[in-house]
C-alpha cells in the first residue's frame, strides 16, 4: 500500500474553528471516501491510536478490506499522517501560522507495494525514528503555543559540517523538516548532536530557531 499526501492551508478561518485539521482519504480504484475533522493540537497531543480521527481512519481502512486487525499497514498510515502534519505545521516551513486550518488529503494506492528493502529496517532504527517523531511533535506544539524567535548565530551555523550525501544502505534516509528523501548529491548539514538535515531546510530553520529540530540541542543565539 502506498499513500500520497496533499494539503491546503486555509487562512480565512472563523475564530471558533481556528486550528482545525480536516482529513480526507480516497482509495484508488475503490468507491470509498473518508472525511473527519479535529483540532490540530489535540490530534498531535494524543500519544496513542485511540484518538477519534485515528480510530475512524483505521475503521475506514478495515471496512474497505484493505487491512485486517492483524495487519500493520493501518499503523503505518497513521504514522505517516502524523509525520506529515508535523512537517506541514513546522514553523521552519514558513507557510503555516498557528491558528490556520489545515486540510490534508490522502490518496491510497492499495496495489502499489513499497520496495521490499524498505521493510528491512532494523527494529531499533524504527524505534529511534518513532522517538524522534514524538519529540518533533512535542517541539512543534511548544513552538505553536509559545513562539519565541531566537535565530542561531550565523557564524556558528556557517561553521557547521556539511557533506554531499551518497546512499550506502538500503534503508531510506530523509530530512525530517521537509520529509524529502536524501538523494545522491544532496547537500546535507550535520549538527553537533549528530542529526542531519537538508542544508537549505535547516538554514531556514535557524533563521528563527537556535536548536535542533529533533533533539532540541541548542546552538548559540544570534545575540550571544
Amino acid at each position: 500500500m502506498r499513500i500520497d499526501f496533499y494539503h491546503n492551508i486555509i487562512r480565512n478561518h472563523q475564530p471558533e474553528n481556528a486550528g482545525t485539521l480536516s482529513v480526507n482519504a480516497n482509495i484508488d480504484g475503490y468507491d470509498y471516501t473518508f472525511t473527519d475533522t479535529s483540532f490540530i493540537e489535540e490530534f498531535l497531543n494524543e500519544e496513542n491510536n485511540q484518538f477519534p480521527t485515528k480510530q475512524k481512519l483505521h475503521y475506514f481502512l478495515e471496512d474497505s478490506e484493505l487491512i485486517n486487525d492483524y495487519d500493520m499497514e493501518w499503523g503505518t498510515a497513521i504514522f505517516e499522517l502524523i509525520f506529515y502534519v508535523v512537517a506541514v505545521t513546522n514553523p521552519a516551513r514558513g507557510d503555516y501560522s498557528p491558528g490556520d486550518d489545515l486540510l490534508v488529503s490522502l490518496l491510497i494506492f492499495p496495489n502499489d507495494e513499497p520496495i521490499e528493502e524498505e521493510y528491512e529496517i532494523e527494529e531499533e532504527d524504527l524505534s529511534e525514528e518513532e522517538d524522534q517523531i514524538e519529540e518533533a511533535v512535542r517541539a512543534s506544539l511548544e513552538e505553536t503555543n509559545n513562539i519565541s524567535l531566537r535565530p542561531a548565530n550565523k557564524l556558528v551555523v556557517n561553521s557547521l559540517a556539511r557533506k554531499i550525501y551518497k546512499k550506502t544502505t538500503s534503508s531510506t534516509e530523509r530530512c525530517t523538516i521537509c520529509l524529502e528523501e536524501f538523494n545522491d548529491g544532496t547537500k546535507v548539514m550535520t549538527l553537533p548532536c549528530g542529526h542531519e538535515f537538508d542544508d537549505e531546510c535547516v538554514l531556514t530553520w535557524f533563521e528563527t530557531n537556535h536548536d535542533c529540530p529533533l533533539c532540541r540541542f541548542k546552538l548559540p543565539c544570534e545575540d550571544q
